[in-house]
């Protein structure tokens, strides 16, 4: 009998996902504390930590404010978001609107991301 082989996962990130790394990496390199930040956001900690790790939506006042907040505009991140999209891509990963059932592929996808946001710096 012989086994079926199971084809490899592509690497998945979320565009929500890749948003809230972003804004995670500016708030980091700004030295503001995730606490800090929700409390300007009026949200919990923890329900801001959902929305940097893609978990939970960022609707556009929550970008808004967030991106104000780090001295940004909201264009400028989703213009980083995309470019972090093309070279994703270029990468082999696909970035997708929504969250898949698949949490393999979007671990390998997360640590291209964070590979290329180091980078960045």
């Amino acid at each position: 009998m012989q086994e079926k082989s199971i084809p490899p996962q592509k690497p998945l990130v979320t565009y929500p996902a890749l948003v809230g790394k972003i804004l995670a990496q500016q708030r980091e390199a700004r030295g503001i504390k995730q606490g800090d930040l929700a409390a300007t956001l009026g949200l919990s900690q923890s329900a801001y930590s959902r929305l940097e790790s893609g978990d939970s939506v960022l609707n556009l006042s929550q970008l808004r404010n967030a991106a104000t907040q780090l001295g940004l505009q909201p264009g400028q991140v989703l213009q980083w978001a995309d470019q972090y999209e093309a070279r994703l891509r270029q990468q082999g990963v696909d970035v997708i609107s929504e969250k898949p059932d698949n949490p393999a592929a979007i671990a390998i996808g997360l640590g291209l991301l964070a590979a290329l946001l180091m980078s960045a710096r």
